[in-house]
């Protein structure tokens, strides 16, 4: 096929074996030229072997030998180093001489400290759309998302562990509660699952998760051991995305972690863009009819409350590109949506990085830069990497593109001079410079929703965390996640017209939440806000207090007509049994959150120790459906004799309780429950009742 584009700057239209950059030469290297430590080892390297040894020495990477023992010693190894040198080549568009090439040119603009924006005319707004949660525009919006969900496809980008948050597993296996234990890859396959089961016709939802050599595996784990998280065989896609090659110095040498071996990077979530193209992954969606890609990061649980309404949006607009947004505080440490107007008269709408924006705006005459303009915000919007991308323009883009990213380079200086590094850097791309590739007539915008009802992701840990509230900004860790979670169901019941108990403070390890009733929701239950007046039809007749707890989990029907609820109460269904709560009271010690003393956090597994608190569960009331058809739960807290139904009522003497937490089970299901209710069912359909008190 044609030469794939050469990754660099989106105004460079070369390709590799093209470039006007003066790539460098490739010439068969003259034995002499070869380090005597490799010379060494002739005799052992095959033909492929040594032809890939005089391209690193070519690209004047002969440094990469100087350990190498004598032929007959770590021939395993060597063979193992050049394995590894291969595959680099072979991932990246134009190889390892592209990416040396391609490094060299941004190595030395970022010496020089060169200005990006120079060539920058003035700042404007995008097009865009700012959604006011319950308003008729809004409920319009997310209507018309609906009529689109069935020809979209979704695409998660997750190639990072969690060591940033103190958490060595995935982000995808951490549970967004502690109450419910569901992990954030969960919830996101049950909200598309959600999604789909409101379609109008039968379809299924693609869903692609990207990972990297560090996520990959554990990945695919585990959706293994939880059946895909009840999608079909085959509508998840995971792809994995290759690292690159490290460098240490402005002359782009690359970086040695041992004799034999390289030191890789992760390259960036823009390698999303290549893979969907290079496996026809995108080509093959728009020819199934498909019009739009969703793209979002792996832990923020609240992306699918805004998303319908984005996806409206871009209907009623006709967006080639909609970014989904929050509003920004001036000078916010948030890259921002900008239209930036070029000297030559191009324009791009895409993301600036916050410590950009405000040194152009002064440039360009802007005294105080970034500004609050008359609602207290910055007019720039504040960018969250989550994007609904209209697919017929998305496909022509990569098809032209090959599915590259715009590169740059953050290399950490020791010195003023800006020549030596702290420590290796690489080249990296972004999923959101799509923007900076589309071509030069496509529509692109945003759309931006209030924090509370769209953004809260835990991405930072609690010292870091703390840190960021000193500043002025959202802590964004796995406390305040949790109890943005909690928080937002209970302000949508509210605004809905339930009765909800008002929030109350909380210090988990310096930081602060506020935390209201504990409600951990399935997406089966109410994920569009149309879903409400049927979930809940007479919102005046349910009370939940502060201090109680309401899990609803499973993809049966559960609708709520009257509930006074002072405790904690589980209801978990399965698929065919729809549950009517008409009249139920619960009085019960429920749950409580409690912090973690010094020597508890010491021993706490990860998943607690990184929100710096554990629920203690004194007394639950547990309902469990297993049985498909109707079952209705009333005031006397007895399940109608017809359609009986294990009832899990506490009593008022509590079992003995254990302080042990928790871990994450392999199902995130109570499935001993279930079973015991479907065996109790076989006996006559009798009522199960016992006392449970479990601590988290």
């Amino acid at each position: 096929g044609p030469p794939a584009p050469c990754r660099g700057l989106a105004s460079c239209s070369s390709t590799a074996g093209a470039c006007s950059r003066a790539p460098l030469s490739m010439a068969t290297t003259p034995a002499a030229m070869r380090p005597a430590s490799l010379v060494a080892n002739e005799a052992v390297l095959s033909a492929a072997e040594l032809a890939l040894a005089d391209m690193l020495v070519a690209l004047e990477q002969g440094h990469l030998f100087e350990a190498w023992a004598p032929a007959g010693t770590d021939d395993d190894k060597k063979a193992a180093f050049f394995a590894r040198v291969a595959k680099l080549n072979d991932s990246y568009p134009g190889g390892l001489e592209a990416y040396i090439t391609n490094a060299r040119v941004l190595l030395s603009a970022s010496s020089a400290n060169e200005n990006p924006m120079k060539d920058v005319e003035s700042v404007q707004i995008p097009i865009g759309k700012s959604l006011d949660y319950g308003s008729p525009e809004y409920d319009k919006l997310e209507s018309l998302g609906l009529e689109e969900v069935s020809r979209a496809c979704f695409v998660l980008v997750a190639g990072g562990l969690g060591e940033r948050l103190g958490y060595s597993g995935i982000k995808l296996s951490l549970p967004i509660d502690i109450g419910s234990m569901t992990t954030y890859l969960e919830l996101y396959c049950a909200s598309i699952l959600s999604l789909q089961r409101r379609c109008a016709e039968p379809v299924t939802i693609p869903f692609v998760i990207m990972t990297s050599d560090d996520t990959h595996l554990r990945t695919v784990a585990l959706l293994e051991s939880n059946s895909n998280f009840g999608m079909a065989k085959g509508q998840i896609l995971v792809i994995k995305q290759e690292k690159v090659a490290a460098l240490i110095s402005n002359d782009a040498k690359m970086a040695a972690a041992g004799a034999y071996e390289l030191l890789t990077k992760p390259h960036g979530h823009g390698d999303v863009h290549m893979l969907l193209h290079e496996k026809g992954v995108a080509q093959s969606w728009l020819a199934q009819g498909k019009r739009w890609v969703v793209f979002f990061q792996d832990t923020n649980g609240l992306v699918f409350r805004s998303m319908l309404a984005c996806l409206g949006v871009s209907k009623g607009l006709g967006l080639d590109l909609n970014s989904m947004c929050i509003p920004r505080i001036a000078k916010q440490e948030v890259g921002a949506i900008t239209k930036l107007v070029y000297k030559d008269g191009h324009s791009v709408t895409a993301n600036t990085e916050y410590n950009q924006l405000g040194p152009l705006l002064k440039a360009l005459g802007e005294s105080e830069g970034d500004v609050a303009d008359e609602t207290g915000f910055s007019p720039y919007p504040g960018n969250t990497n989550q994007l609904v991308a209209g697919l017929e323009c998305y496909v022509k883009t990569l098809e032209a593109t090959g599915g590259v990213m715009d590169e740059f380079v953050n290399p950490k200086y020791k010195d003023e001079n800006r020549v030596a590094f702290k420590k290796p850097t690489r080249l990296e791309c972004m999923m959101q410079d799509y923007a900076k590739a589309m071509p030069a007539d496509s529509v692109v915008g945003f759309t931006t929703a209030a924090p509370w009802i769209g953004y809260s992701p835990a991405k930072n840990s609690i010292e870091e965390a703390i840190k960021k509230v000193k500043a002025g900004v959202s802590a964004m860790c796995p406390a305040t996640a949790e109890a943005d979670m909690y928080n937002v169901t209970s302000e949508i019941f509210r605004r809905h017209g339930c009765h909800m108990g008002m929030t109350q403070a909380y210090k988990f390890a310096g930081i602060h939440v506020e935390v209201g009733p504990q409600l951990s929701i399935s997406p089966h239950f109410a994920l569009a806000r149309a879903d409400l007046e049927r979930v809940l039809p007479v919102p005046s007749k349910v009370t939940i207090s502060t201090r109680s707890a309401l899990v609803i989990e499973g993809d049966g029907e559960v609708v709520i007509r009257e509930l006074d609820l002072d405790g904690a109460l589980t209801i978990t269904t399965s698929r065919g049994a729809r549950v009517v709560i008409d009249g139920l009271r619960v009085r019960n010690r429920s749950w409580e959150l409690k912090p973690l003393d010094n020597k508890e956090m010491e021993a706490a597994p990860e998943f607690l120790r990184i929100r710096g608190y554990k629920v203690v569960k004194h007394e639950t009331l547990e309902l469990v459906f297993a049985e498909s058809g109707e079952h209705t739960v009333a005031g006397d807290r007895t399940v109608n004799p017809k359609r009986a139904a294990p009832v899990v009522e506490a009593a008022s003497a509590p079992a003995a309780t254990s302080d042990a937490p928790m871990p994450p089970s392999a199902s995130y299901r109570n499935l001993t429950l279930a079973a015991l209710g479907v065996g109790i069912l076989a006996l006559g359909g009798v009522v199960w009742a016992r006392s449970r008190a479990k601590r988290l």
